[in-house]
């Protein structure tokens, strides 16, 4: 039972987390544009900053929402270090074939189909 109630919980928080995003990426593209707009990448991540006419910042700064699946990426774990192996390599070398004789090849006997009496 938890382990089915534990499956719906989570498909329930990811299709939440879908329309929820789903929408802020709407909201964020019926924006009306400003006189221009800059796309930085800071230590937070990739911002977007609106500014008027005269370069001045208008509103606050919010993820820039084309790029911020880039964010994805700060997630990602470091690449594994390959480590020499432990142990000693052995050099495996096939042992000699022995023949031993064999037996004859049988001879081939061929007789007719029994005879209907």
């Amino acid at each position: 039972m938890n382990r089915r109630f534990a499956q719906s919980a989570l498909a329930i928080l990811l299709s939440a987390i879908l329309s929820v995003t789903s929408l802020t990426m709407a909201v964020a593209r019926g924006q009306t544009r400003v006189a221009g707009e800059f796309v930085i990448c800071t230590g937070y991540g990739i911002t977007t900053i609106q500014v008027d006419e005269n370069g001045e910042p208008v509103g606050p700064v919010h993820l820039c929402p084309d790029m911020v699946l880039g964010l994805m990426a700060a997630l990602d774990t470091p690449a594994p270090t390959l480590t020499r192996p432990e142990g000693q390599g052995l050099r495996l070398e096939p042992l000699a074939v022995v023949l031993s004789a064999g037996l004859a090849a049988p001879q081939p006997r061929a007789r007719d189909p029994p005879t209907a009496a």
